[in-house]
């Protein structure tokens, strides 16, 4: 995920891109929409009303839940060894990806060692999951099912105590 430490620098114009608020909810899915924040509308309509919140006397009214610019500091943590500790974990892995992500080194290494399974999902922005729902659903499926029937000794599967 040393990608993602590779766009931190840029995160600043990123949140100097988006507005400080919106004048209704309607605007506010309709910005993530047109932005291509979000590509599925129908997703968009149920996802931003949890991430933006009305703030009675402020202009705009609807504002940011989470004041992204205030986390800089832990940016940096929250990626330093992530590749490391996903491809350290003993269970069956999976990264499902944008088309337009690439993989780090590491991460790369370890694909071609064959120690996680990979999907690239086209046509996709940041929000995979809710752009193309139905495919990340069946990627799922798939993984499980494969997995399933493998379990490593001394692994236990999700639920077995």
């Amino acid at each position: 995920m040393g990608s993602a430490i590779e766009a931190l620098p840029f995160m600043n114009n990123l949140l100097n891109a988006r507005p400080n608020g919106f004048d209704s909810m309607e605007e506010a899915v309709e910005w993530h929409v047109t932005t291509n924040t979000i590509l599925n509308p129908n997703s968009a309509r149920v996802s931003v009303p949890s991430i933006i919140q009305f703030k009675e006397g402020e202009s705009p009214p609807y504002q940011w839940r989470t004041p992204l610019r205030s986390t800089a500091p832990y940016w940096l943590s929250w990626f330093k060894g992530l590749s490391s500790n996903f491809l350290a974990t003993r269970a069956a892995r999976l990264l499902v990806l944008a088309g337009t992500d690439r993989l780090d080194k590491e991460l790369m290494i370890g694909q071609m060692q064959g120690k996680f399974q990979q999907s690239v999902v086209p046509g996709v922005g940041h929000m995979l999951h809710e752009d193309d729902p139905t495919r990340i659903a069946e990627i799922l499926v798939e993984f499980w099912k494969r997995n399933d029937r493998v379990v490593p000794v001394g692994i236990k599967k999700v639920g077995e105590r």
